[in-house]
């Protein structure tokens, strides 16, 4: 099965999924689940939100990662003076980056 990069979740604009108030009457546990704030305020003023769960991490394949293997030892073999291992690692950084937006 493959991901779907499109699905929108609760957690793709940053946003609350849910509200909790802390109601100090309420004997069991004091608080109270609400699925909007307005509605959580109207039971207390002293509310917390609740985010879902963040993202997994999506790392890099092996494929990808004997690709790297590869390009960097091509490029050792030459001693290329040129070479510029920073750059060489910002392009594996961005590349992460790129498959965790």
């Amino acid at each position: 099965m493959t991901e779907n990069k499109n699905a929108k979740t609760p957690t793709d604009d940053g946003q609350p999924v849910a509200w909790i108030s802390h109601i100090p009457t309420i004997k069991v546990n004091g608080k109270q689940l609400h699925w909007t704030k307005e509605q959580a305020y109207k039971w207390s003023s002293d509310i917390t939100p609740l985010y879902a769960a963040p993202k997994q991490w999506v790392g890099l394949t092996d494929e990808e990662i004997h690709d790297l293997i590869y390009l960097s030892q091509k490029i050792d073999a030459s001693n290329a003076p040129w070479f510029d291992c920073l750059g060489f690692y910002r392009a594996i950084e961005a590349k992460l980056k790129e498959k965790n937006v």
